[in-house]
């Protein structure tokens, strides 16, 4: 409906401004317009137009359709009982701890900890980690049924 009316006087308007221009060269009305005037009514019409051009249009229509989709159902009762939730977490105490961690610092430190980490997780580095641990776990077993022996002979 807006959008309608919007058009609706837009389409009006140079009607409006062919009046007002008749007005300014007749002197028997009394109307009398600066140019200037006149330059910002050609100015909002130039404007109007590229508003109602058809991307501008189609833009505005998904815009509105995308809002009304949005806000219409059960969508912004459950987004109001969401942030009803969240804020009653968002405690000041919590805020504040949270904003200490939450530094220049910190966050440099943990990015560099991030790319020590994909630097040295190689999938290679990886796959042969994986094939070590799987070689030495026998022997650990083993090892531990020797201690294990070994103790029970001197505490025995």
């Amino acid at each position: 409906m807006f959008l309608l009316r919007l058009f609706s006087f837009f389409i009006f308007l140079p009607f409006l401004t062919s009046t007002v221009t008749l007005a300014q060269s007749t002197t028997s009305t009394g109307i009398t317009i600066s140019s200037s005037a006149l330059a910002d009514i050609e100015n909002l019409i130039s404007g109007a137009k590229t508003l109602l051009s058809t991307d501008s249009v189609n833009n505005i229509e998904t815009t509105l359709t995308g809002a009304a989709t949005l806000l219409s159902g059960t969508t912004a009762n459950d987004t109001k009982t969401l942030l009803t939730e969240v804020s009653a977490l968002l405690s000041p105490e919590l805020v504040s701890a949270v904003a200490q961690l939450v530094t220049a610092d910190t966050v440099n430190k943990l990015g560099d900890i991030v790319n020590n980490a994909h630097t040295l997780l190689s999938a290679e580095f990886v796959n042969q980690t994986t094939t070590l641990i799987n070689d030495v776990t026998p022997l650990v077993d083993d090892l531990s049924k020797v201690l294990g022996g070994l103790l029970s002979a001197l505490l025995g």
